[in-house]
């Protein structure tokens, strides 16, 4: 347990640190609060005790400092002051510390209240340790069936990191998101078609305007196939719960439930929004011009009406963005070795042919052609400028 004194008195700064260092901790000084702050930040550092009184920055300073701070691991404090009066205590507590000792200094009560600072720091390392695990877990399992998604899919894997990020981005901006919610959101942007894994590959590649009897009937039920997937881990049933959701509307015409309004989960909502918004750009290769008259029809309709004027918001800044952007349009005859692609190509069925940042060689540039012989692309792609020669 590594202790840092602030001490501006010398004499009693080493008779302080040699009690500390008999009792078995590893110990640290310094004689102000400036001095201590440029301890905190280069050394590890789990107790702080420190005197009140102290030039350049005094104790109640450096606790309100290491407070307002983010820090990996937290710190107790523990102040040391001759002023015991009810309201010093008050302070000085307020300012963020965890105890206190009162001058002149008797070394038994500073050693009990140092076992219980000891305790606390202990407990919370421990903590902080199961809740890394906890997350990790989480993120390695997310991770997992993302790529098992990819594997079955590669434009459903796509499509499903650009989801997540949409959704995030949307609930930044909602003000009835909760941050704590922003992890799950994105899980659920991630996860949303997981139930597509195991059905026919090519239901994937059709509209759903053009699926058959049978292939409808599957595509329904990709919700609840997914929420049953993924309700099996016990961490991740709130995100299946949203992944049942992500198809109900606002208006009760979704599926499977037939949920309306705000009997949809406000997460599934938004994640829905954001479902809506990259099929009509990478399925229906909608311009980002275009966006808001097809967003209007679905206002208020399908979707949630404030989620859809945050997404117009977003909309209008990847319009601006995108006029700003580093990339020109080619045709395929002017592609040659070397240039980048700035903009994935995708098929019209929705396959994505070759991903963004791809350096161009002969081969590639073959393929593309091929492609578009094909009818399978346009005759167009997007290439960064600053690899265009010329």
């Amino acid at each position: 347990m590594h202790v840092l004194i602030v001490e501006d008195n010398q004499v009693s700064q080493r008779l302080m640190k040699d009690k500390l260092t008999e009792w078995g901790y590893t110990v640290s000084s310094a004689h102000n609060g400036a001095e201590a702050w440029q301890r905190i930040e280069s050394l590890s550092v789990d107790i702080v005790v420190s005197d009140w009184k102290m030039p350049e920055m005094d104790g109640l300073e450096l606790c309100r400092r290491i407070r307002s701070a983010d820090l990996e691991f937290y710190i107790y404090f523990i102040l040391v002051t001759a002023q015991d009066s009810e309201e010093d205590i008050v302070q000085g507590l307020s300012a963020g510390a965890d105890d206190y000792v009162t001058k002149p200094v008797k070394f038994d009560e500073l050693r009990a209240r140092m076992g219980i600072g000891d305790r606390i720091v202990r407990l919370e390392r421990e903590l902080t340790g199961k809740y890394k695990a906890i997350e990790e877990n989480y993120l390695q399992t997310i991770r997992m069936f993302t790529n098992l998604m990819e594997v079955f899919n590669e434009g459903l894997g796509g499509h499903s990191r650009r989801v997540a990020e949409l959704s995030l981005k949307l609930a930044t901006r909602h003000p009835g998101v909760s941050e704590q919610d922003y992890p799950l959101v994105e899980a659920a942007g991630l996860l949303h078609d997981i139930g597509m894994v195991g059905l026919p590959n090519d239901l994937l590649c059709k509209k759903r305007t053009e699926l058959t009897g049978e292939e409808h009937e599957l595509y329904l039920s990709h919700p609840v196939l997914g929420e049953n997937i993924l309700k099996q881990v016990e961490f991740l049933r709130p995100v299946a719960k949203l992944v049942r959701a992500h198809h109900e509307q606002v208006n009760g015409r979704g599926f499977p439930d037939g949920l309306n309004g705000d009997e949809i989960p406000l997460l599934a909502r938004i994640v829905t929004a954001a479902v809506a918004y990259d099929n009509l750009i990478y399925k229906g290769k909608v311009p980002l011009e275009e966006i808001p008259d097809n967003f209007r029809r679905f206002r208020g309709y399908q979707l949630d009406p404030a989620i859809v004027d945050q997404l117009l918001e977003i909309n209008l800044e990847n319009i601006q963005k995108e006029k700003g952007e580093n990339f020109r349009e080619i045709d395929l005859e002017s592609l040659i070795e070397g240039m980048e692609l700035a903009r994935d190509v995708w098929m019209k069925n929705g396959a994505l042919a070759m991903p963004a940042d791809t350096e161009i060689t002969d081969y590639g540039i073959e393929k593309l052609k091929k492609y578009y012989d094909l009818n399978y692309i346009p005759n167009t792609v997007y290439v960064f400028k600053n690899t265009v020669r010329g």
